[in-house]
């Protein structure tokens, strides 16, 4: 009888389709890893930039998008001193999102780490809102911008605790879909997608592969 009950459980493990789903800490490459390691990193440097650019009013204008503790700000009054989550995390649905970026680099491509940072280059910017979607795809959830400027992003959200974890590529203009994560690593994109108040989230996004420092999609409910 024990036998039987091996077996069976043997050919259930081993059948096509029913194998355990991936997790975001067995799908993301080992240079993206790196950059999820150093989120605080790349916030910490981006608001030293533009601060340093004399840009904290336009930073403020944009709301706790841009707070780094917004997404914690929510405490339970029988336990003040312990930060909450600010909000539940965001199901499948239409939201509306947009760009910010903050910080710049002077390479335009890898992250500086060390040195004063050029006030030319130090900068807020953040697009206008567009429409985006959250989907539920096979066993998890699916983020992708339906419009965008000059770049767009999709990719996959998967649970960790309190965040969702964002990984992605970056579309450009006129291409009609995103290509697979992994495919090209100048296209990817890596991220943690957090609450900060009630219908409103952001994902962010350290150490772009493209000009910014931080990069936060704001997303917000219709």
């Amino acid at each position: 009888m024990r036998r039987a009950a091996f077996l069976a459980l043997v050919l259930l493990a081993a059948e096509p389709g029913l194998a355990a789903p991936k997790t975001w800490a067995t799908t993301i490459t080992a240079a993206d890893r790196k950059r999820l390691a150093r989120l605080w990193e790349a916030w910490t440097r981006a608001l030293a930039d533009t601060d340093a650019a004399g840009q904290a009013g336009a930073l403020a204008a944009l709301g706790p998008a841009v707070v780094p503790d917004a997404s914690t700000m929510n405490r339970d009054a029988s336990d003040p001193m312990t930060p909450k989550p600010a909000g539940r995390l965001p199901g499948a649905g239409t939201y509306r999102c947009r760009m910010i970026t903050l910080g710049a680099r002077a390479d335009g491509m890898a992250p500086r780490v060390s040195g004063p940072a050029p006030q030319a280059l130090a900068m807020v910017g953040a697009t206008p809102f567009t429409p985006c979607r959250i989907e539920a795809r096979g066993d998890g959830l699916w983020f992708e911008q339906d419009v965008g400027p000059a770049q767009r992003l999709g990719g996959r959200l998967y649970p960790d605790g309190a965040r969702l974890v964002f990984l992605g590529t970056t579309a450009l203009t006129g291409e009609m879909g995103v290509m697979a994560y992994g495919a090209d690593p100048q296209r990817n994109a890596v991220g943690a997608l957090r609450a900060v108040g009630d219908g409103r989230w952001r994902l962010e996004l350290p150490w772009p592969n493209w000009q910014s420092n931080l990069g936060i999609v704001e997303i917000t409910s219709r």
